[in-house]
C-alpha cells in the first residue's frame, strides 16, 4: 500500500503535467484565426474543448469538504442545526397529491351512505330526549330567577319548543307501535289463511282519536283539553266571519 505522501506528489506531478498541456495547447491557438478555433470547437464540442483549453473537473484541485460538528451544550438537549440550509417542509408534496384527489359528497344524497331509515334514526338519537328534558328543568330554574319580562318570554318560548318536540317524539313512537301491531295482525291473517282488513287512513285516524280520547280520560286532562279545542274553534270561526 502507498503512503499518503507518495500519493500527493503523484497527484501533483499529474496535475503539473496537465497544466503543461493546456499551456502547449493554448501557444497553438494563438497562431489560429477565429473561424478555426470555432470550427475547432465545433468539430471537438462545447465539453472537450472546455476541458482541454480552460481545464476539466479533473484538472481542478478539489478543496475536502469541512465537517461542521454541531454540538451539544448537554446530552438531553436537541441538536443544534444549522440556518444556512432550508429545511423542507414534510408532506408538501404528498398534501397537494390527497387535496388532488380529494372526493367531496353530501352524505344525503350519496349511494354509499346507505339508505335512511327513519325508525333506526329516530332509535340512534333518542337519548336527544332526554337531554330535552333536563334543558326544559334547567330553564325552569332559570325563569324563577330572571325578572325581566322580555328575557322572560323568550325563555317560555324555547321551553314550549323543547317539549313539544319530545311530545311529537313520543307521538311517532306509539304511531309506530301501533303499526308494529297491525302489521303483524295482518301476517297472522296471512298465516291461517284468511283475508286481512286493511285500515284507511280515515279509520286510523278515528283509532287514535279515540285512544288519545281515552288517555286524557284516564289522566284527568280531557276537560283542560276540550276547553283549548273549544277556544281555537271558536278563534277559527271568528276570523272566518271577520274575512267574510
Amino acid at each position: 500500500m502507498s503512503s499518503p505522501s507518495e500519493s500527493s506528489s503523484a497527484s501533483e506531478h499529474e496535475a503539473s503535467d496537465d497544466n503543461e498541456t493546456q499551456n502547449a495547447i493554448r501557444e497553438d491557438l494563438k497562431g489560429m484565426t477565429f473561424e478555426e478555433i470555432m470550427k475547432l470547437k465545433e468539430e471537438l464540442g462545447a465539453k472537450v474543448y472546455k476541458e482541454a483549453v480552460l481545464g476539466g473537473k479533473s484538472s481542478r484541485p478539489q478543496k475536502p469538504k469541512a465537517k461542521t460538528d454541531l454540538k451539544r451544550l448537554n446530552k438531553n438537549r436537541p441538536r443544534e442545526m444549522t440556518t444556512r440550509r432550508q429545511v423542507p417542509f414534510l408532506g408538501a408534496e404528498h398534501r397537494v397529491e390527497r387535496k388532488k384527489n380529494v372526493e367531496l359528497r353530501d352524505p344525503r344524497f350519496d349511494e354509499k351512505s346507505g339508505t335512511y331509515s327513519a325508525e333506526t334514526f329516530k332509535k340512534n338519537y333518542q337519548f336527544v330526549s332526554q337531554i330535552r328534558a333536563k334543558e326544559v328543568g334547567q330553564l325552569k330554574k332559570k325563569l324563577d330567577e330572571v325578572e325581566d319580562e322580555a328575557e322572560k318570554h323568550n325563555l317560555k318560548d324555547t321551553m314550549q319548543r323543547l317539549i313539544n318536540k319530545n311530545v311529537e317524539d313520543k307521538k311517532w313512537h306509539t304511531k309506530q307501535k301501533q303499526l308494529k301491531k297491525e302489521r303483524s295482525v295482518i301476517q297472522k291473517k296471512h298465516d291461517l289463511g284468511q283475508q286481512p282488513h286493511y285500515l284507511t287512513k280515515k279509520e286510523r285516524r278515528a283509532k287514535e282519536l279515540v285512544a288519545q280520547f281515552e288517555k286524557l280520560k284516564n289522566t284527568g286532562k280531557l276537560n283542560k283539553h276540550m276547553e283549548k279545542r273549544r277556544k281555537k274553534n271558536a278563534a277559527k270561526d271568528r276570523k272566518r266571519i271577520g274575512i267574510e
